[in-house]
């Protein structure tokens, strides 16, 4: 049986987008493709095999990759538009994160939380306009809810309804 992920630092990890042209790109391209959600998890969030294609098509949504060391571990969406309007009165002025999720093997290890902290250059550089990054998670997944809430989003006391799990909360945090 292999050794235990180690805990990580958020100096540790970062996010590298993946809508541009260069080897490091596609290798990281070909390594989100490969990973796949953890037993349980397939419910409330789509694979990189599945959401990769759409946010390369949509003009609105940044894929990116999150990487510890030289490894991928990792994958999520940045929508500046998608269902914003719905849970913001801002819209101009948030961010979404999406189809984010972490592979198995790292989970538990910090990884998620310090992704979350290494955000914030990437938000800035694809909408500097915004102020936050929301997300919807569903109310029935409370891994992922304390997760979320250990990298530094907060409850806004709204909810999404129209999540295809069930009801979502809408969590935020701060562009820094």
């Amino acid at each position: 049986m292999a050794e235990p992920a180690p805990m990580v630092s958020g100096a540790e990890v970062a996010v590298l987008r993946l809508d541009e042209e260069t080897p490091e790109v596609a290798r990281a391209r070909a390594a989100v493709l490969r990973i796949r959600l953890a037993p349980g998890q397939r419910r409330f969030a789509g694979e990189a095999v599945e959401t990769l294609p759409r946010a390369d098509a949509d003009p609105n949504r940044t894929p990116f990759a999150v990487l510890r060391a030289d490894e991928t571990v990792g994958f999520g969406i940045l929508d500046r538009l998608g269902i914003l309007p719905e849970l913001t009165d801002a819209p101009q002025r948030a961010v979404l994160l999406r189809a984010f999720y972490i592979a198995p093997e790292w989970q538990g290890r910090g990884v998620g939380r310090a992704a979350c902290a290494a955000l914030d250059p990437l938000v800035r550089a694809i909408a500097p306009e915004a102020g936050e990054i929301l997300l919807t998670v569903n109310e029935h997944n409370p891994v992922a809810i304390r997760s979320y809430l250990s990298g530094g989003f907060e409850r806004t006391g709204r909810r999404y309804q129209d999540g295809e799990a069930g009801p979502q909360l809408v969590l935020r945090r701060s562009v820094g």
